[in-house]
């Protein structure tokens, strides 16, 4: 029997919409101000990642599928945002916690991923967590992959958010 990675947890998120943020080289930063105003509008960043802040790449921003249409209208009226702005998909952050694992488990988690023909639209690292966009309908499959081959604690199972924080928005 070979050896099983154990994780401290795995946690899917909810429905979320992928927005993809580009902000061509040496011009403002256009990712600052759409965090300004979703925050104005107070609509919630699930999930946000870029490769860097300072060129070209994309950045993901991850917001509930329930907000996209204020966002939507937000772009609509804001010129020099539209065009930099692209809508994907209805995606799912899932998360695990690497339980004192190396590197090796982040290649583990694409490997199973990729050999259950899972699209990784984009992951975020820390000390603490490991956490994969995926598509919406996918995360199931992801969850399914990663608890068969990574050991979870005893009694546990991947844990689903049964509550959401939602900000009340203010009068203008």
């Amino acid at each position: 029997m070979t050896d099983v990675t154990p994780i401290s947890g795995l946690k899917l998120s909810e429905q979320l919409t992928s927005i993809w943020v580009h902000t061509p080289p040496r011009m403002e930063n256009r990712l600052t101000r759409l965090c300004r105003l979703l925050t104005r509008q107070q609509i919630n960043i699930a999930f946000l990642t870029s490769a860097s802040l300072l060129d070209s790449r994309p950045v993901l921003c991850c917001i509930n599928v329930n907000d996209q249409p204020a966002v939507a209208d937000l772009m609509d009226r804001n010129e020099d945002l539209k065009p930099h702005i692209r809508y994907g998909g209805c995606v799912g952050v899932i998360t695990f916690y690497p339980h004192r694992s190396d590197l090796k488990l982040l290649g583990l988690a694409l490997q199973l991923l990729g050999q259950n023909g899972i699209k990784v639209h984009g992951l975020a690292s820390s000390i603490a967590a490991l956490s994969f966009v995926v598509d919406f309908h996918r995360i199931d499959d992801a969850a399914r992959a990663f608890a068969a081959n990574l050991q979870l604690p005893d009694n546990a199972s991947p844990l689903r958010s049964e509550f959401r924080i939602h900000q009340e928005r203010r009068s203008l």
